[in-house]
């Protein structure tokens, strides 16, 4: 079984605020109870992202093996 798959208990590092979709890493969802940057309490996976959010997950050191899982379904 695959690190982020779907059947695998939930351990994506990133989620996206159901409220205002901005990313977040799912650690700091689990610290503050709430989103930091509008503080609603509803999350979903990330689905998608943009390129901007790419260069964001780079900088906070996002797990490769996460990111890969997006690139592998655009080929």
């Amino acid at each position: 079984m695959k690190k982020y798959d779907k059947d695998a208990p939930f351990a994506d590092p990133v989620v996206r605020c159901d409220s205002c979709s901005k990313i977040n890493l799912t650690q700091k969802f689990r610290d503050l109870g709430c989103c930091p940057n509008c503080g609603n309490r509803k999350i979903r996976n990330l689905l998608v992202f943009n390129s901007e959010e790419l260069a964001q997950m780079k900088e906070w050191g996002v797990d490769e093996e996460f990111v890969n899982l997006f690139c592998e379904h655009a080929e």
